[in-house]
């Protein structure tokens, strides 16, 4: 989540492609990086991170105003370090920190804008998951529904926050090269954990509601929908 998005991903071709289209912007940047400069990294990063969530919504995975967002997000991103770059505007720090500054704050900005709908009673995790798996109305209006949601959505809270504070420290205490490796082992690592025991948690305190259908029936139908 954060500079990349959290799914549900289909399992087979579909799957390895989604893993295919998270690693590739981190080996382009790496690349370009070391042999041209960092305006090559940027745009080669960029470019296939475009390419890869224009490839998501072709494979069926239904992400609606995220591509439109998401591609204002990174061209903007790039053109802003790029400028930085070029010295056509100047923040005081290097092209490489303004690029990876700019998602430390969007992940911070995202971790509060998550906690913001939590507090106000509409947690994001309770709006989005009846969007990516059918659930029954009655599952969906059930207080422990809402509760559990809007636990699970202040877990990506501080996922997010305490990730970005990560990558803070580590880009402050090691070069670009080590930054960009260990962040991305780390944090996929770290978020594979969570995704999986968010989603037992969420199992767990539904559990005891009679139309919830169970997760690994959740998943099927995500898959399905995917596929359709």
């Amino acid at each position: 989540m954060t500079e990349t998005e959290t799914e549900i991903e289909p399992s087979g071709p579909a799957r390895r492609g989604n893993n295919l289209d998270s690693m590739m912007p981190v080996l382009l940047f790496l690349v370009f990086y070391n042999v041209v400069n960092i305006k090559a990294a940027v745009i080669a990063s960029t470019v296939w991170s475009i390419k890869a969530a224009v490839g998501r919504k072709r494979r069926g995975l239904d992400i609606g105003v995220w591509l439109p967002g998401i591609t204002i997000y990174l061209v903007a991103r790039s053109i802003v370090t790029i400028m930085v770059d070029e010295e056509i505007v100047d923040f005081g720090v290097s092209s490489e920190a303004v690029y990876f500054g700019i998602g430390f704050i969007t992940k911070i900005l995202i971790g509060i804008a998550l906690a913001g709908t939590v507090f106000a009673g509409k947690p994001f995790l309770g709006w989005m998951i009846p969007r990516a798996v059918p659930l029954a109305d009655d599952l969906v209006a059930d207080p422990r529904y809402r509760k559990t949601m809007g636990t699970a959505t202040m877990f990506i809270v501080v996922f997010e926050i305490l990730t970005a504070i990560w990558d803070i420290w580590l880009f402050n205490n090691s070069g670009v090269n080590l930054f960009v490796v260990f962040r991305f082992g780390v944090n996929f690592t770290l978020g594979f954990v969570a995704i999986t025991g968010g989603l037992m948690y969420i199992d767990r305190k539904l559990e005891p509601i009679e139309s919830y259908p169970g997760l690994s029936e959740l998943m099927e139908n995500s898959g399905r929908l995917n596929r359709s």
